[in-house]
């Protein structure tokens, strides 16, 4: 197996207060809403949440699901202004109240160091409620570490059968499962699957490795290959939507994420390694078209646009933990794939946030008389922390509005494909960035403008 280890290392900068290392709070994200209502039990304490999911009904309502010490709570998303606890289903407790849910159809499979084998919930009442409707479980099984769900079959990892491998179970039916195949060579954390390959996250293996999987016959489970890297502690793993490309996390050792190229499965290249703070551990990866979405403990949610993998690039952060304590503090997991760009992220001590990337803008079409492209300068100016930036287009136009600061890096961005002719007015919230200069530039067709403003607080 090739094993290249490229020479840039993607490091941001940290903010150091009074002797302590901080990370970056805020880029080019807004919080739409938060939610802590289980703070008041946990072990450790103020280990009070453990991982979570989404969830979007038929009639398009979307729901935020979370683990914690008390069990596993649905939130109503839909209107982020008044977001609604639906109800509670209870569960076993275990240390540091772990929890992790997938989905399938309407129903939530929920797992538990704790035991009760796998949680069985039905959803279709939501919002009036939810309904507890079994656990499952078989001689020798009672509980998993993690549960991934993709097409109509689960995956159950690392709990008490087989050697804390995988199993898979068939969800034709989704309230009474069929066990089908099994893999217990190696102890599996978690796993992903495309196109009938897994890929195994062999955490605790001598050493920890990356194990690929034929899962065609869903009866009989066959290793393809494995491979390991130097500090490889293999928690998690998702491919590209072309699944060209393959990325890992690294819960402990180098604590990185890394981009490998596995388009030869039998040698995969090992193309880009992230590591985002010096001080956090990264947790779990899920991919979204051209979007990396990382959970990073002390780091909070970090995304990256791996258009080219070779080379991610930072677009937005938000960190869900300020303060200092061991490695494993912050963001737990998130969950990118509403269809109205809202992201959940699971703080251990904090609780639900749900964010969305671009700062906080509204935009009014004033007038639709207009013979020119225009930029006008922002009002007023200096401002804080609200500012309006106004512009005009002629005709129906591809545009563009993009922010930096004074170090010529984007903080915001807003594209608006094929806007109508008219005048435009941008109401700019830029309360998460510090003072200093900024600069906001149009680009239409052939028009572009760059204007300069600046932030007093």
């Amino acid at each position: 197996m090739k094993n290249i280890l490229l020479k840039p290392v993607l490091v941001l900068f940290l903010i150091i207060i009074s002797g302590q290392v901080y990370s970056q709070s805020v880029f080019n994200m807004t919080l739409l809403g938060t939610k802590n209502d289980f703070n008041a039990g946990g072990t450790p304490a103020d280990w009070h949440y453990a991982s979570c999911w989404g969830w979007t009904a038929p009639n398009g309502r979307e729901y935020a699901i979370i683990g914690h010490y008390a069990g596993t709570t649905f939130y109503d998303i839909t209107d982020v202004n008044n977001i609604v606890n639906c109800g509670t289903v209870s569960g076993p407790g275990s240390f540091y109240n772990y929890r992790e849910m997938a989905t399938y159809q309407n129903y939530c499979y929920v797992v538990s160091e704790g035991g009760a084998g796998i949680q069985i919930i039905d959803m279709q009442y939501l919002p009036d409620s939810v309904s507890f409707v079994k656990s499952y479980t078989f001689p020798g099984y009672t509980r998993s570490h993690t549960v991934r769900i993709f097409d109509r079959y689960l995956y159950s990892n690392g709990g008490t059968f087989n050697n804390g491998g995988v199993f898979i179970l068939d969800l034709l039916d989704p309230i009474n499962p069929v066990r089908r195949g099994q893999w217990g060579t190696r102890y599996i954390h978690d796993c992903f699957v495309r196109n009938d390959t897994l890929f195994a996250c062999c955490i605790s293996s001598s050493p920890a490795n990356l194990t690929v999987l034929d899962v065609r016959n869903k009866d009989s489970i066959k290793q393809i290959t494995q491979w390991t890297y130097p500090g490889a502690v293999t928690h998690n793993a998702w491919t590209t939507d072309d699944g060209k490309y393959l990325v890992t996390t690294d819960e402990g050792g180098s604590n990185h994420a890394k981009i490998w190229d596995i388009q030869n499965i039998m040698s995969p290249v090992q193309v880009f390694d992230i590591m985002p703070y010096e001080l956090s551990m990264v947790h779990n990866a899920y991919v979204r078209g051209d979007s990396l979405y990382l959970a990073h403990y002390r780091a909070g949610l970090i995304v990256y646009n791996i258009s080219n993998p070779n080379f991610p690039v930072e677009v937005g952060h938000y960190d869900t933990y300020t303060g200092t304590g061991t490695a494993f503090q912050g963001a737990w997991n998130c969950y990118p794939y509403f269809a109205s760009g809202k992201i959940v992220v699971s703080d251990i001590k904090t609780g639900l946030y749900v964010v969305k990337m671009g700062m906080s803008v509204n935009i009014t079409n004033t007038s639709s008389e207009i013979k020119d492209f225009s930029l006008n300068q922002n009002y007023p100016n200096p401002f804080n922390p609200e500012t309006k930036i106004s512009y005009s287009i002629p005709n129906k136009s591809d545009v563009k509005i993009a922010i930096y600061n004074n170090m010529g890096k984007e903080v915001a961005k807003y594209i608006y494909e094929n806007q109508a002719a008219g005048s435009y007015e941008i109401n700019w919230n830029a309360k998460d960035l510090p003072s200093g200069v900024y600069y906001y530039k149009l680009i239409s067709e052939n028009f572009s403008d760059t204007k300069k403003m600046i932030l007093l607080k």
